[in-house]
């Protein structure tokens, strides 16, 4: 398969999550949210009809590439592979929280090279592209330094992926995990939305990010903002840590259990 420009894989990404995510602030704003609620989950039927709104508008464009979505999984392979999310955020949708968000990364031989979240609340829409930067709402973004406040004043978001939630000896270790960064951060943030919390991140609004098996849906097209945005991270296995500047990840890294923690370089 022919190389695709990144510029062309980011004006369809951009257009497919607006297309989702403009149809979620619309049911939002109606009330009535219609789904199956579980012990650890909500499957809502916006979320599913918002995935096909966002599949429409990739498949309208790029026929043959593959997919892997939350609600229908994996079809088609190739070169090029759309790994969408259409509602980050499930539960706050159901809830009536307005903290949600719809979410597109284009992976290339197993490399994110081109990420879209779309906050439809507030209208942010963020796109990264492998070596060429971020921006919001077409304004680049860029930390120099991190944050202005140190780490103990500061916050910093808690993401604990589903399949920790749905594991009790995992879950137990998110929350020792919630009590090591408590100690050296002012506020650990759970918003039940990662692509939220990238927003956050990249724009320097809180100081880092841990996520614990993180979802593969909502870690491509995160991480690659974060890094286009200059955030500074390092990942193993089952644990992602991030923060705006070289100290306070190795802060935030220094703080976790052992078990958890990831090698800096």
């Amino acid at each position: 398969m022919e190389a695709v420009d990144a510029d062309d894989l980011a004006a369809v990404a951009e257009q497919a999550v607006r297309a989702g995510g403009e149809f979620l602030r619309d049911e939002f704003r109606n009330g009535t949210v219609d789904g199956e609620f579980g012990t650890d989950d909500v499957k809502a039927a916006a979320d599913r009809a918002a995935e096909a709104r966002v599949v429409s508008v990739i498949r309208e464009s790029f026929p043959d590439h593959a997919l892997h979505t939350e609600e229908a999984g994996r079809s088609g392979s190739g070169r090029y592979e759309w790994v969408v999310d259409p509602l980050d955020g499930t539960n706050n949708f159901a809830a009536g929280l307005p903290m949600f968000a719809s979410a597109v990364a284009v992976v290339d031989d197993g490399e994110p090279v081109v990420s879209a979240i779309y906050e439809p609340l507030p209208e942010s829409l963020y796109l990264a592209r492998r070596g060429r930067g971020a921006t919001v709402n077409g304004e680049p973004i860029r930390l120099g330094g991190g944050s202005d406040l140190p780490l103990e004043h500061g916050t910093v978001s808690f993401v604990l992926g589903l399949p920790a939630v749905r594991d009790a000896a995992l879950r137990e270790r998110g929350e020792e995990i919630i009590d090591a960064l408590d100690g050296v951060c002012k506020r650990v943030l759970e918003t039940w939305s990662p692509c939220v919390d990238w927003g956050l991140l990249a724009t320097g609004r809180i100081e880092g990010l841990v996520s614990f098996h993180p979802d593969v849906y909502e870690q491509y097209a995160g991480s690659l903002l974060a890094a286009e945005a200059g955030v500074e991270s390092v990942e193993s296995e089952r644990t992602y840590v991030a923060a705006g500047d070289q100290e306070t990840l190795e802060a935030l890294v220094g703080a976790l259990p052992p078990a958890v923690r990831p090698k800096l370089e």
